[in-house]
């Protein structure tokens, strides 16, 4: 009895763990509690409140938003990135951003890996099987100046997020902007739609355009010093990039993941906490009608610097209409480089040409901020081959590629089929030397059979017994004879 019991107690302990892994942890009056260890939350589950987070331990003093959001925009940049900087305690291998996935990129602590752009939840071993998912630089590594590479910024658990193969590579280095007809892209996993690419843009899901808006942010912030010095660079605009970020507000999933994360490295993502950072750091008006985790954004902009920086029209090759060349030499007195920007000499990549990510220009003084950086040609992306000219045994074939971006053709020669004749000698030659093998391997089996000491001890014995019956028998017949 004592022992039914005690397996009725441990059947009863095990199926507790298992409803707690299974569903949400919520407080008593009903918030939502996010795990730190694995990803809690649920993508297009809108999050209204930091409740059930740890930001609160995050934002303290001179980086309390209550403080910042009354600062000039250089000065909230400033805060912002020595916050997400000096927290950065841990940083994570490539490696370890492929191991994480299952922890970061689960939907309700499930153990299943949620890809970026088509929202496809695959199992860790579908990583690049054959054709599975991989991981995507949000910001390209071939956009950062320097490459980010594979470590660094290149490695940031915040910046490189689990993607089906096939809508990383339709995405490839292009800019996130709005796109005009173009191509779909379909995972190679699922088969849904991920977005729509042509050779400059790749634009996502609406309900991914606000991800990765904020993961850009990020990296704009934590990295413009070194790696990732204008947003322009990976976007159509600032005007896209806050568009995007309005349009898809933060959900509990991002903010499940945001909670992980920092728990792994350190350091959180700030954009996702306080989404009205993105206008601040730009000088712009915030929407006082978006939805936000903080709830801040009715405040406004509490009397911070909403002066708006005349960016021009950098959503185009060239700057085709933007401001005239500027004045160097116009000098202002104390300018602090606060009031925005504006580019000039930008030019987009194409698949043969590199392409000029523009120079960035104070819109008071004039004067040169950041020098801008070549952007590589992309490559040709080809799709599948048609075949012109069958290949035969006796002559080789033709098959062209299409360039999905500019049209280009390009013809390539298929290989003779193998010969049938020679296939039957191959198949002839494998099976006799399949047969000499197994011939060797009995041979040899039998020799060693033969050779064993074990055999001749064996005999010996029998040997040695025979003889000891003849003896005894010899001695009883003379004995016989002696009676």
């Amino acid at each position: 009895m004592k022992n039914l019991k005690t397996r009725v107690l441990s059947l009863l302990m095990i199926l507790s763990l298992v409803i707690a892994m299974v569903i949400p942890s919520y407080a008593a009056d009903g918030t939502k509690t996010y795990s730190t260890y694995s990803n809690s939350g649920k993508r297009g589950e809108v999050c209204v409140t930091l409740d059930g987070t740890t930001a609160d331990e995050y934002y303290i003093g001179e980086y309390s938003y209550d403080v910042l959001s009354g600062a000039s925009a250089s000065r909230v940049l400033e805060a912002l990135r020595t916050l997400m900087t000096s927290t950065h305690t841990y940083s994570t291998s490539y490696s370890e951003c492929r191991d994480y996935a299952t922890r970061t990129d689960c939907q309700e602590e499930n153990g299943m890996v949620t890809t970026l752009y088509t929202g496809y939840q695959a199992t860790n071993a579908q990583y690049q099987n054959g054709s599975g998912w991989n991981r995507e630089h949000v910001w390209p590594k071939s956009l950062g100046n320097p490459n980010l590479g594979q470590s660094g910024p290149g490695s940031d658990l915040h910046h490189i997020r689990p993607d089906e193969n096939r809508t990383n590579s339709n995405r490839g280095n292009n800019l996130y902007g709005y796109v005009s007809g173009g191509s779909t892209s379909t995972g190679n996993l699922s088969s849904q739609v991920g977005g729509k690419y042509n050779s400059v843009y790749f634009e996502p899901n609406d309900n991914v355009k606000g991800d990765v808006a904020r993961i850009c942010l990020y990296m704009y912030v934590r990295y413009g010093l070194s790696h990732c010095q204008k947003i322009t660079t990976v976007f159509q605009s600032v005007e896209v990039l806050l568009e995007w970020c309005a349009l898809d507000p933060v959900d509990t999933w991002e903010m499940g993941r945001n909670e992980v994360v920092y728990a792994i490295q350190g350091n959180r993502n700030v954009f996702i906490d306080y989404p009205e950072y993105a206008w601040l750091i730009f000088g712009e008006e915030i929407p006082g009608d978006m939805t936000t985790p903080s709830g801040m954004a009715a405040e406004g902009n509490n009397g911070a610097n909403t002066d708006k920086p005349d960016s021009g029209n950098t959503d185009k090759p060239g700057n085709e209409g933007g401001n005239e060349t500027p004045d160097v030499g116009t000098d202002i007195t104390n300018c602090k480089h606060t009031t925005g920007f504006y580019t000039e000499n930008a030019k987009d990549p194409t698949c043969t040409e590199d392409g000029y990510s523009g120079d960035d220009y104070c819109n008071l003084c004039k004067q040169l901020i950041v020098t801008g950086m070549i952007l590589q040609s992309e490559g040709h992306k080809f799709g599948e081959a048609e075949v012109i000219t069958p290949a035969t045994e006796d002559k080789s074939g033709l098959e062209r590629r299409v360039c999905l971006s500019c049209g280009d053709e390009v013809l390539s020669s298929i290989p003779k089929l193998a010969s049938q004749g020679n296939s039957v000698i191959l198949i002839v030659g494998i099976a006799v030397g399949v047969v000499v093998i197994l011939g060797v391997v009995i041979f040899l089996a039998k020799k060693r059979k033969g050779d064993d000491p074990e055999n001749h001890t064996d005999d010996a014995k029998e040997n040695d017994t025979n003889y000891t019956d003849e003896k005894d028998t010899v001695a009883k017949k003379k004995n016989e004879g002696e009676d």
